[in-house]
């Protein structure tokens, strides 16, 4: 029988070819259909290969259905096929899918971008239809009503050409994180949603609000179709579709290439817990096939068969799919533990176990989307901290890594501790803090920090600046940002904390927006956002100190509301103050050369009038403690540049003509030992030479008196001289010939 892939050339004119569309693909019905087998007798020609109807680069057409293993006469229609029987598609000898392959000839006329298509099967003796629940774009629909109204639709993957083809995902220690839901961030632009975000990434000079902020990646809402046009997007039913009253994949594409060329990552937010509605509707893939897709109960919906080869595959080809088509950079993963352990019901999220193999799918979807490349992050929201999913080392091998499923998890104990402290929950005392600056996990890289988020915003009206200690809104969420920019790890805020936003992110069926234009008029609101994009500089100023480096609670005092931590084994400290005293002099244990780098009573962050209480911006100070404003932040800069004037002195320095006699030693202001970069004394005390150094304060030195310049080099016989400089002032060290 001759296949798609086979047709012979002169039946491929538009009026041979429609006749003849039913003996290439198997007649109509079901007379002369092809026996189950693989494509090329190759299983991996499916399996390497995403679900759903596409053309590949090379022009070759694939379709890819899976059905219930009692249907028949599966078949793919569309506006490209003329006969209403559709074309017969060959099941593969598991049941597992029903594919075919051909190329433009193979239809009654090319599919083009928009084309309508959809599959049917012959189930209990009734032809059903189906939208493609790997369909790339689909047409609106109501919600409930996903399986009735929704129809699949052809997307061309180079319909969009791409301008950011130099971009390179980043590291991990690069991001900074600005979370968003697509529609409910703005209005102030045209357009559909996604291209009013664009419009706030493209750097025009005209509401570049997120372009402005000084973060490298932001973090959208889940996108996949939903039914109906307002949600969360915890709701997905088409996870390879992007949601139509979002504007669909073309302006995902351009909202990514947007940001890439504007140095700023995209990181998208999935829901792979549950199947459709929380109500049970629209649930596609359970339509389809229910005992392949689906597997117990969470409280959202049906959770998904993890140990399913199907099902596996098409949550795996999903994220591969996104990652490629849409260049996106990073993942986060909601309720991961009702993934993981969807096998143990727990009587409040999962309602009826499943089989299980969570855990395996996500090691699996890891090491097949870190062999894509390394560089695509995956984060999870794990409640409570389990940082066995994060774990450098599981101690097997899976897909080429022995790393746990997530590079990071959002940290429920910072989260929940800082806040309380923020809000003054549980009498607001600062002992929380301790663990919140503390190491989470097996490395710096497992902790994703925040203190808003849209469930915590959302799920009750918990904004800070609504609910803070005190009712000081404006000066916690600057505390907040502090505590969250400048932490180890990857930061994250929600939309609007930048601007001390009190209004609650509500639930799915709300259509408000953040005010943009409030922040950047309203005088206290500017100073919040100021805040917010100096902590941005300050990090980027230093991201490896930031991100990686150490961190600890340094001093916490529950009466006089102060707390601080330290990063990079005291490189900044920051310093926070919860209460309503102005503190100077205040000791909280350290000592050194310090500047302040940032202080929330300066003019240009200052929203509650008080007095400013600083020492100074620019000049470092040697100090043995500090300035706190009333519920304020101050953030210090060790000066490790700061130095003292030390005299050097050597004695007994005879010399001959044209010889001279130096100073070298271990640091390299004294030349690392070299004697070619030693320096220089004076003379004019024959035979005792000195000369005055700037050296750095509180550093050990060792070094030796040389002669120079005639002859071969005289060291100072014995051992080294030593000496530590002071803090500040001025010192003095000598040695001898």
């Amino acid at each position: 029988m001759l296949n798609a892939l086979n047709t012979p050339k002169q039946f491929t004119k538009y009026g041979f070819k429609t006749a003849m569309v039913g003996l290439i693909l198997g007649m109509s019905a079901n007379t002369f259909a092809a026996p189950p087998a693989w494509p090329d007798g190759d299983p991996s020609q499916i399996w390497d290969r995403a679900p759903g109807v596409y053309k590949e680069s090379d022009g070759t057409w694939y379709a890819i259905f899976h059905a219930q293993t009692s249907d028949s006469n599966v078949r793919l229609h569309g506006d490209f096929i003329n006969d209403p029987d559709g074309i017969a598609m060959t099941k593969t000898p598991g049941g597992e899918y029903y594919w075919f392959r051909g190329t433009d000839a193979s239809f009654s006329q090319p599919p083009a971008h928009g084309d309508e298509y959809s599959f049917s099967v012959n189930r209990s003796g009734q032809t059903v239809h189906f939208v493609d629940p790997a369909a790339r774009w689909v047409t609106p629909s109501t919600y409930g009503n996903m399986l009735s109204e929704a129809k699949s639709k052809i997307y061309m993957s180079d319909n969009y050409q791409w301008q950011s083809n130099n971009w390179t995902r980043p590291l991990q220690e690069n991001l900074n994180i600005y979370q968003l839901h697509p529609l409910r961030f703005t209005s102030r632009n045209s357009g559909t949603p996604l291209e009013q975000v664009t419009a706030e990434l493209n750097n025009d000079g005209v509401n570049d609000h997120i372009n402005n902020l000084g973060v490298t990646a932001i973090e959208l809402l889940p996108v996949a179709e939903f039914s109906g046009d307002l949600s969360w997007g915890y709701n997905p039913s088409l996870f390879y579709a992007i949601e139509t009253s979002y504007g669909g994949p073309d302006k995902l594409k351009e909202l990514v290439d947007t940001a890439h060329q504007n140095g700023i990552a995209v990181i998208l937010d999935l829901e792979f817990n549950h199947i459709g509605n929380w109500d049970g509707t629209d649930g596609v893939l359970e339509a389809i096939d229910a005992s392949w897709y689906a597997d117990g109960q969470t409280v959202w919906g049906s959770t998904f068969n993890f140990d399913n080869p199907v099902a596996k595959h098409y949550l795996i080809q999903n994220v591969l799919y996104l990652a490629k088509e849409f260049r996106i950079d990073g993942f986060r993963f909601d309720h991961t533990h009702s993934i993981h352990a969807s096998h143990i019901a727990d009587g409040s999220i999962i309602l009826e176990a499943g089989s299980g193999g969570g855990m395996d799918f996500l090691r699996e979807l890891y090491g097949k989307t870190k062999a894509l490349d390394n560089n695509i992050w995956f984060t999870a929201e794990e409640l409570p901290d389990d940082w066995t999913v994060t774990a450098d080392d599981m101690g097997s091998t899976v897909e080429g890594t022995n790393h746990a499923p997530f590079d990071s998890q959002w940290t429920d104990i910072y989260h929940d501790n800082f806040k309380n402290v923020l809000m003054g929950i549980g009498n607001g005392e600062l002992d929380q803090l301790v663990p919140v600056f503390n190491h989470f996990g097996d490395g710096w890289q497992d902790a994703t920090v925040y203190t808003e988020s849209h469930d915590e915003v959302g799920n009750w009206d918990g904004r800070i600046a609504k609910n803070a200690r005190d009712n000081r809104g404006q000066e916690m969420v600057m505390t907040s940002l502090a505590g969250t920019i400048l932490a180890r790890g990857t930061p994250m805020i929600f939309m609007g904390q930048e601007g001390a936003e009190t209004q609650q992110f509500h639930i799915d069926w709300w259509n408000d927006r953040i005010p943009l234009d409030t922040y950047a008029t309203d005088a206290n609101q500017q100073k919040v956002l100021a805040w917010y994009k100096d902590l941005n500089q300050i990090r980027s100023n230093d991201i490896t100190s930031f991100a990686t480096g150490d961190s600890s609670t340094i001093y916490v005092h529950n009466i006089d509301g102060i707390a601080a931590f330290s990063r990079d084994n005291g490189k900044y400290i920051v310093v926070m103050n919860f209460k309503g005293s102005n503190w100077t002099n205040y000791d909280i244990g350290i000592s050194g050369a310090y500047r302040e780098i940032a202080n929330t009573s300066w003019p240009q962050y200052n929203v509650n009038g008080g007095n400013e209480i600083s020492r100074g911006g620019s000049e470092s100070f040697y100090i043995t403690d500090v300035y706190v404003p009333a519920y304020g932040v101050v953030v210090l800069e060790r000066d490790e540049s700061a130095t003292v004037d030390i005299t050097m002195t050597c004695n007994n320095g005879t010399t001959v003509e044209g010889q001279h006699v130096y100073a070298v030693g271990n640091i390299p202001e004294l030349g690392n030992w070299d004697s070619n970069a030693a320096v220089s004394l004076d003379g004019t005390n024959y035979p005792t030479w000195s000369a005055t150094v700037s050296l750095p304060y509180n550093t050990a030195i060792e070094w030796k008196c040389i002669k120079r310049d005639v002859g071969a080099v005289e060291w100072q016989s014995g051992n080294n001289n030593t000496y530590t400089t002071p803090y500040s002032g001025t010192g003095s060290t000598s040695g001898s010939f």
